[in-house]
């Protein structure tokens, strides 16, 4: 389904911010559907990435909501690991301000998440509260995708995913790998000391929590038994925990595909996951 629209480059975007990408389906794209068909299609398409990921590689999931919802807006929302510890609430709220303007221009907009690991995860839970916190309600969404999310944390596998981001030159990498075991055992100890929790726990946590992300939302969890920095059980746990709550919830389970890399591998299943998901919307 994906590949058969052109490949949508990096240009079709408007760089709002170094964060924050938009693109808008051209003038010539007219609305065709009847009253009846009122959730057919998402008015607004909010992709927050995984942490690290390469613009183009984000940029790659374009093409597969242009063939589903060619009149769809796309909002694309970067994230590094920087974002989880460094930063001012100032200029993290900055940073997502375009983010919320575009969801608030259109209050009837139909919005449709989705979102990639836990970068994407903690991204939903900042735009969620910084919603909440200015418009004074819930982020009116009608659907969320997981992708290989949430997961918990744990001091290996936030070693290996961080590394991510790290130069692939060996004498860059290897200082680089030094200086990231010291930041995270230090942070692992100061976790241990004061009894706070980490800031993937809680967004782990909250995302099921009623008073910030709205029951009406319901959810596709697309995860993989293979994948090595978000252990499945924690996705499993979290969907479970969900639909205790409320939640209307799907699992779609992957055995053998990697980290955020089921659409890569299986398209055609993907693609007809995200479709299946918005025709259930009420």
């Amino acid at each position: 389904m994906a590949g058969n629209t052109s490949s949508v480059l990096l240009s079709h975007f408007t760089q709002i911010n170094p964060s924050v990408f938009v693109y808008k389906p051209p003038r010539s794209t007219t609305r065709t559907e009847e009253p009846t068909a009122k959730f057919s299609h998402p008015d607004i398409v909010l992709l927050l990435s995984w942490s690290g990921a390469n613009i183009k590689h984000v940029a790659k999931y374009t093409p597969g909501y242009i063939d589903l919802y060619p009149m769809a807006q796309i909002v694309l929302v970067t994230s590094a690991f920087t974002d989880f510890v460094f930063g001012s609430s100032t200029s993290k709220k900055l940073q997502l301000e375009p983010v919320i303007q575009t969801l608030t221009t259109n209050p009837e907009a139909r919005i449709l998440v989705h979102l990639f690991s836990n970068g994407g995860s903690h991204k939903l839970w900042r735009i969620a509260k910084l919603y909440k916190g200015t418009q004074g309600r819930l982020l009116p969404m009608h659907a969320l995708v997981l992708d290989s999310a949430p997961g918990k944390t744990t001091f290996e596998r936030s070693i290996e995913a961080m590394a991510y981001e790290l130069p692939q030159a060996w004498y860059l990498r290897l200082p680089a790998l030094s200086l990231l075991y010291l930041f995270l055992s230090i942070l692992w100890i100061v976790l241990t000391v004061t009894g706070r929790t980490s800031t993937v726990d809680r967004v782990w946590k909250e995302l099921n929590d009623p008073d910030l992300i709205s029951v009406k939302a319901i959810r596709e969890y697309i995860y993989s038994r293979a994948d090595r920095l978000v252990f499945w059980k924690d996705v499993e746990n979290h969907a479970d925990e969900a639909e205790a709550k409320g939640y209307q919830v799907r699992k779609e389970t992957f055995e053998n595909t990697g980290h955020v890399a089921h659409m890569r591998v299986e398209p055609e299943r993907y693609w007809s996951e995200v479709a299946a998901l918005w025709n259930r919307v009420q």
